[in-house]
């Protein structure tokens, strides 16, 4: 299952502790990586959020997965997990357009 995660630091956030945790975090992430867990990761033009797609069985599975994130398990990040699944409006919108045409 593709998952979109969306990782925030929170606004009173420590930078200097966060910087202290940087160099696990992203062995962690780069970890991530080479198991095609973490498949694609951005940042944005908004100062603190990450975005990433993730590859897991589930979010459960997502969740206990990167639980251990040093910046998340201090407590200096959020992350939402959002499910990707293809976009059924144009089944619904289109469906009997497919069966006459």
């Amino acid at each position: 299952m593709k998952i979109l995660t969306i990782w925030r630091v929170k606004e009173d956030a420590d930078f200097s502790t966060i910087q202290a945790m940087l160099l696990e975090e992203e062995r962690f992430a780069w970890q991530a990586y080479l198991a095609d867990e973490l498949r694609e990761h951005y940042q944005s033009d908004m100062p603190t959020p990450a975005i990433s797609i993730l590859e897991m069985e589930s979010i459960e599975v997502a969740q206990e997965r990167f639980k251990d994130l040093p910046i998340l398990k201090a407590g200096l990040m959020t992350v939402e997990y959002f499910p990707l699944r293809p976009f059924k409006n144009w089944e619904v919108l289109f469906k009997e357009e497919e069966k006459t045409g």
